[in-house]
C-alpha cells in the first residue's frame, strides 16, 4: 500500500539520486590537459616508429584520443578523461614496441658484422 509517507521518501530519494548524478557529471573539469598530454604522446610514438614496427598500438592510440576527443564534445569528461589516459599507454606502449624493434635491427646487424669478422679472421 502506497502511503503519503512513502511516496515522500520515494520523492526524496530520487531528487537526492537526480541531484547526485548530476553533481558526479558536472565534477570532472574538461581534460584539455590531459588531451593534450596524449597528442603530445602519440607524436612522439609516431616519431619513434620509423619502421612501422608499432602499427597496431599506434592506430589503437589515434582512436581512442578521436574518441576521448568527441566524448569531452558531448560533455562526458569522465569518459573522455579515462579514454586521454588510454591513449597515453597506449601511445607509451607504441614507443617501447618501437625502440623494441630497433633494438631487434641493430642487434641483427651486430650479429651479421661479428660473423663477417669471424670469416675474414679465418
Amino acid at each position: 500500500m502506497i502511503t503519503k509517507k512513502s511516496t515522500a521518501t520515494l520523492v526524496k530519494v530520487t531528487a537526492l539520486s537526480i541531484t547526485i548524478s548530476a553533481l558526479t557529471a558536472c565534477g570532472i573539469a574538461a581534460p584539455k590537459s590531459e588531451i593534450a598530454y596524449a597528442e603530445a604522446a602519440l607524436q612522439s610514438a609516431r616519431n619513434a616508429d620509423l619502421n612501422g614496427n608499432a602499427g597496431v598500438q599506434l592506430e589503437r592510440a589515434a582512436n581512442k584520443l578521436q574518441q576521448a576527443k568527441a566524448e569531452m564534445k558531448e560533455g562526458d569528461n569522465a569518459k573522455a578523461l579515462r579514454l586521454a589516459n588510454e591513449t597515453i599507454a597506449d601511445a607509451n606502449l607504441a614507443q617501447a614496441t618501437a625502440q623494441a624493434g630497433i633494438a631487434r635491427n641493430s642487434e641483427s646487424d651486430m650479429k651479421k658484422s661479428l660473423e663477417t669478422l669471424k670469416t675474414q679472421l679465418k
